[in-house]
């Protein structure tokens, strides 16, 4: 006979297969969460070698704490050669030399115009006393001309007086009008020559010295000149040797940086950072570039969270979320800062510590914690964590596993 189910076993196996199929498709939610199988991580930074050259003794353990210096390690290199600095070192010493012999040169040239100085100085005095006996005596024949010339009028009226009362001739009157004239012109170009030994003598206190034919001396103008010609040409040389003396000293200096710089470099990471691992040992010889050393900052944490696929597109970057991490019993806040499917999750190459419980088909989420190691008192990368998101509760899920949300 036929056995037919009563709505309420009906109802039972409706509910018990809801169950069941809730249970598989929230699973992977439920182990992400209820399971602390997230991690505090951090960066994994690797130093590289700043040159070619061996690794010094004295290497930091791993899992230390890098001093304050920031030292990691010290690289030397004993075969840098130092050839490029004797070099510069050389041509540096010629290029003061130079500047040497051009100062020298302008302070010679300088001494023979203050020679010149001197000597146009007295030449100059000499001149202004010439000028002044050349005035006093032209002076002195004005006098004697214009009293010539007096002379020669009063002999001429008395000359034209004779001849008109017809006791001499024309010629006699004519005679004595001309001698008359020729005293006067000899006073006339007299006189004219007095004023320009006036005007030589004026010219000469201000500086500017004429021959009596009009031309200046030698001695005024032309080695002057000279002079002022030469002690800009040596000036010139003087500034080439000295901007050749500041490029020397760059290239000098440059070298010497090079060469400190390439024989021996220290390895800085920030200080207080932990070191993750050594890829070198002690003498080992390495080239520069190739990774030394693996350190992470505890100073900046993160935490590596797997999360279903359910959950994933509930969590925005930006996002707040809260976790407790394994062995205390308060809740930190932390930040989303990636998220990332299943197919591309960040490893090990890049994170000191990745979450356990990361299985087949999750995503992972990316936290930063906004405090560091000071807040710990340690450096906590490796700890296990639970966290919890609150845009991505199991209702959230449940509704978007559906296609209600």
């Amino acid at each position: 006979m036929r056995r037919t189910l009563s709505p309420r076993a009906l109802k039972a196996g409706a509910i018990g297969t809801l169950l069941i199929y809730a249970s598989i498709m929230l699973w992977p939610y439920l182990a992400a969460t209820l399971v602390r199988d997230a991690a505090v991580t951090a960066w994994t930074n690797v130093a590289t070698a700043p040159i070619s050259g061996r690794v010094e003794d004295g290497l930091r353990l791993v899992d230390t704490t890098v001093p304050e210096s920031g030292i990691l390690m010290q690289l030397v290199n004993e075969h840098y050669d130092p050839g490029a600095v004797l070099r510069a070192k050389a041509e540096l010493a010629a290029a003061r030399l130079r500047v040497t012999a051009a100062a020298d040169q302008v302070q010679a040239v300088r001494e023979i115009d203050s020679f010149r100085r001197d000597l146009r100085k007295l030449y100059a005095t000499h001149l202004r006393k010439e000028l002044d006996v050349e005035i006093a005596s032209r002076q002195a024949r004005v006098v004697m001309l214009e009293a010539k010339a007096a002379a020669a009028d009063a002999r001429a009226e008395r000359a034209k007086n004779t001849s008109e009362n017809g006791y001499r001739s024309k010629d006699y009157r004519d005679d004595a009008a001309l001698g008359a004239a020729e005293a006067k012109a000899e006073l006339a170009a007299e006189r004219m020559a007095l004023e320009q030994a006036k005007l030589r003598r004026t010219d000469a206190d201000h500086g500017v010295f004429f021959s009596s034919d009009g031309s200046g001396p030698n001695w005024a103008y032309e080695e002057q000149r000279q002079s002022k010609t030469e002690i800009k040409r040596t000036q010139r040389l003087l500034q080439e040797a000295q901007s050749a003396e500041q490029t020397a000293e760059r290239l000098s200096d440059a070298a010497e940086e090079t060469f400190r710089l390439q024989s021996r470099a220290a390895v800085i990471v920030p200080s207080g950072a932990r070191i993750q691992s050594v890829l070198v040992g002690a003498g080992a010889a390495v080239q520069a570039g190739e990774p030394l050393a693996k350190w992470i900052d505890c100073d900046k944490l993160y935490v590596d969270v797997p999360v279903s696929d359910a959950a994933l597109p509930l969590i925005p970057i930006g996002s707040e979320a809260e976790l407790i991490i394994e062995g205390e019993s308060k809740w930190r806040e932390a930040r989303v800062v990636v998220v990332r499917g299943a197919a591309a999750t960040i490893g090990l190459a890049d994170l000191a510590a990745v979450a356990k419980g990361r299985r087949q088909g999750e995503g992972q989420v990316l936290l930063e914690l906004e405090k560091g190691q000071k807040d710990f008192g340690y450096c906590p990368v490796g700890r296990a964590a639970y966290v919890h998101f609150p845009t991505a509760g199991i209702v959230a899920v449940v509704l978007a596993r559906l296609g209600l949300g």
